[in-house]
C-alpha cells in the first residue's frame, strides 16, 4: 500500500506552531511576557506567535525554544 505525504500548508503550520509555543509555555509555567522577556522578544510578538498571525523567523524560534528547553522541531511538530 502507497501512503501519500501530505504536505500541511503554510497556515496549517503557523496554527500547530502556535499551539506548541502556547503549550510548552504553560508547561514551563511562563507568562506571555517572562517567555517575551527570556527569549529578548517583544511581548506583543508572543501574543501574535501564539494566535499564528505572524511567520517568526528561524532566529525567532531558536530564542523562544531555547527559553522553552525544547528543540525547534518540538515547536514544529504536527499532530
Amino acid at each position: 500500500m502507497l501512503m501519500l505525504m501530505v504536505r500541511p500548508s503554510l497556515q496549517q503550520t503557523q496554527q500547530q506552531l502556535a499551539v506548541q509555543i502556547k503549550a510548552f509555555r504553560l508547561e514551563a509555567g511562563l507568562s506571555q511576557e517572562a517567555l517575551a522577556h527570556e527569549a529578548d522578544i517583544d511581548c506583543t510578538y508572543i501574543f501574535q506567535l501564539e494566535r499564528a498571525l505572524v511567520n517568526p523567523s528561524l532566529a525567532v524560534l531558536v530564542r523562544v525554544a531555547t527559553v522553552l528547553h525544547v528543540s525547534v522541531v518540538d515547536l514544529l511538530k504536527m499532530e
